[in-house]
């Protein structure tokens, strides 16, 4: 038996053995990092029209390419070794002779790719583009175009004034180093757009030194002979230099067979008075390459997020953008025309919408759903010192520029106390953001105010009148794949004051949406019913957050 004992010592030795060389080969393995690639900045300027590069910043851990480079496009170098260091890649495009052009660049690596769109302005020179209805380059003159100077400083004949330096149009109330405030117009010839079916206006521009360029260089057009209406320039087709670039393409559907002018109104004030130079204004036969995202009733989605919009006393509308060529939901909002307010904005939330490729636009603009009449005007405090909030936040769109640019449209815009603007409510914004929306697939968001039973009222930078909230409010649908629970819902309502001391304690304004539901009269998650079943639905609004560990409220 000794020897049989001895040989059970000798196998369980080697047992260990194998086991502990096992485990030193076990530690020896180094899991490889996934394929990853980086691009900085995620949506690069515009390529000017007369030819240029631009640069990015490409990091990428295994070796990578770069596919979708069309004719009018070099990229150097167009793949390169992985490596843990930024690599710049320069991406150069040839002068362009027709109209806007796109080309979305795909960087690979492996499994891991980014996409990124790039953009060149058109330029069509002293010669009319192909198709023309109308064109004036304004490089020789003002061509067919007059003056309607509404304010022009004194010893300044006029505001408007052409330059056969920089072969344009050029307008400032800038001289003998002092701003002026000022109004002066430059119009076009009347254009007949009858006989056609689709066609597109678009013009070059530049220029620098204003106060809000979104408010001083505007352009607007008129049908026949009617009022002027303006065209809303997107705020990343305005010029930050001296660089001609494309101020965007307008479709002009809805003026076909009738006769329209086009405005190029500048203004300026005695603390600012930039300069704007415009040339190479066009009405083109076809359609536009740029042509805006088509409109999506809201009343006729069935978004996750919307509430019911069967009430008649507001107005729905959506906002939508582009990013990596795909086209994304922004949100949704009923608008009060009464109270120049949105009495709810909709839209969902994850890591796609607030991943930080941007910085905060600032681009303070009328929504161009409703324009300027319509729309209120948050180009400065509400009167009363009550802060411009936002109802969707700016951090939770910081994905691209067209996304973020949205957030700062009126209609997102209501009068706060600074005290509940950069207290409870921003405790709240940041807790929905980092701790709700962190730990979820995608939380869908209803944020409003309430106005029924307002008394105060304020005005904006239009002297229009705005209702004042009596309170505001959080509606969250969060979903969670797998999760326990997948679906969870809550509330959260804050009157219009100063929370002090308690600025921090969400869970002393957190309810069900039932209860919810009654103190806003309005119905959540309309489309939930549909998605889980009726009782799960019931089961889900009723519920109070504060004992769901998923929404940590202690």
């Amino acid at each position: 038996m000794k020897w049989f004992n001895r040989l059970i010592a000798i196998l369980a030795m080697s047992v260990i053995a194998v086991s502990c060389d096992q485990s030193k080969q076990d530690k020896n393995v180094t899991t490889p990092k996934p394929a990853k690639v980086e691009i900085s900045p995620s949506t690069p300027e515009q390529i000017s029209a007369n030819g240029g590069s631009i640069k990015i910043n490409l990091t990428a851990n295994r070796d990578w390419r770069v596919s979708g480079i069309p004719e009018w496009l070099t990229v150097s170098p167009d793949s390169g070794t992985g490596s843990l260091y930024k690599q710049e890649v320069v991406i150069t495009a040839e002068e362009n002779k027709g109209g806007v052009r796109e080309a979305v660049l795909k960087f690979s690596a492996e499994n891991a790719s980014k996409e990124v769109k790039i953009s060149q302005g058109h330029s069509f020179g002293s010669n009319a583009p192909a198709n023309s209805i109308f064109y004036e380059a304004l490089e020789t003159g003002m061509g067919g175009f007059t003056l309607s100077e509404v304010k022009v400083p004194e010893g300044l004949s006029a505001v408007w004034q052409h330059t056969s330096q920089y072969k344009c149009m050029k307008a400032t109330a800038y001289f003998n180093n002092t701003n002026y405030e000022s109004e002066s117009w430059l119009i076009s010839p009347e254009i007949d757009l009858s006989g056609y079916t689709d066609c597109y206006f678009t013009f070059d521009h530049a220029g620098l030194y204003f106060g809000d360029i979104t408010q001083e260089a505007t352009v607007w057009i008129s049908k026949d002979g009617g009022d002027w209406t303006q065209l809303m320039i997107d705020p990343n087709d305005y010029p930050a230099s001296w660089t001609f670039m494309s101020a965007g393409e307008w479709d002009l559907a809805s003026y076909i067979g009738s006769k329209v002018r086009f405005g190029f109104k500048y203004s300026s004030t005695a603390k600012k008075a930039g300069t704007w130079e415009v040339c190479h204004v066009a009405v083109i036969s076809g359609k536009s390459s740029r042509a805006p995202l088509p409109d999506v009733d809201p009343t006729k989605a069935e978004w996750m997020e919307l509430p019911a919009t069967d009430n008649t006393e507001y107005s729905y509308f959506s906002h939508r953008f582009k990013m990596n060529d795909k086209v994304y939901r922004n949100y949704s909002f009923a608008w009060s025309q009464k109270d120049l307010v949105s009495v709810w904005i909709a839209y969902p939330l994850n890591k796609t919408y607030y991943e930080k490729n941007v910085y905060r636009q600032d681009t303070w603009a009328y929504d161009p759903h409703l324009g300027k009449e319509l729309s209120s005007a948050p180009f400065s405090y509400y009167a009363g010192d009550y802060a411009r909030g936002h109802q969707l936040p700016s951090a939770d769109r910081l994905c691209c520029k067209e996304a973020n640019s949205q957030t700062f449209y009126g209609t997102n815009i209501a009068p706060q106390l600074n005290e509940h603007n950069e207290g409870i409510w921003s405790n709240l914004e940041n807790y929905v953001r980092n701790t709700v929306s962190a730990s979820s697939d995608t939380t869908y968001v209803v944020t409003g105010c309430v106005v029924d039973g307002a008394q105060e009222f304020s005005t904006d930078s239009d002297n229009k009148q705005i209702t004042i909230p009596v309170a505001f409010f959080k509606a969250l649908l969060r979903y969670k794949k797998g999760g326990n629970p997948e679906w969870a819902a809550a509330g959260f309502y804050t009157d219009h004051k100063n929370y002090g001391s308690a600025n921090n304690d969400l869970k002393a304004v957190s309810m069900s949406i039932d209860e919810l539901e009654t103190k806003t009269g309005i119905d959540f998650f309309v489309h939930l019913e549909k998605k889980i079943g009726k009782d799960e639905a019931i089961a889900i609004e009723a519920a109070d957050p504060v004992g769901l560990s998923v929404f940590g409220l202690k």
